[in-house]
């Protein structure tokens, strides 16, 4: 967790895959726990999956991507949404992810 209370992406590029993937589902059961005020649940991807204009801003995902299911992606999807979220964690003012609201 940095300084602004959100949790810090670390550099991917040494990472395998498995890896990859358990770094994008932390980091994203950490938003969905802090915006649910559910501390202990992991994101319920059933209702994510289908309702992901709903649940997600356009800004935090990279264009005209959909979000799958962590174990479910491919090395180059889990590689892009890691990419795209640690430049924004180094070069936007704003936060690199969150959702919309529970």
């Amino acid at each position: 967790i940095g300084g602004n209370r959100f949790p810090v992406l670390p550099d991917h590029a040494d990472l395998d895959s498995d890896t990859r993937k358990a770094v994008v589902r932390a980091f994203l059961n950490w938003h969905y726990q802090d915006c649910s005020g559910k501390t202990k649940d992991p994101v319920p991807w059933k209702e994510v999956i289908p309702r992901q204009d709903e649940l997600i801003p356009p800004p935090y995902l990279p264009d005209g991507r959909k979000i799958r299911e962590p174990s479910r992606m491919n090395r180059d999807e889990v590689t892009e949404l890691l990419d795209f979220w640690f430049d924004r964690q180094q070069n936007c003012r704003d936060v690199a992810f969150e959702f919309y609201g529970w």
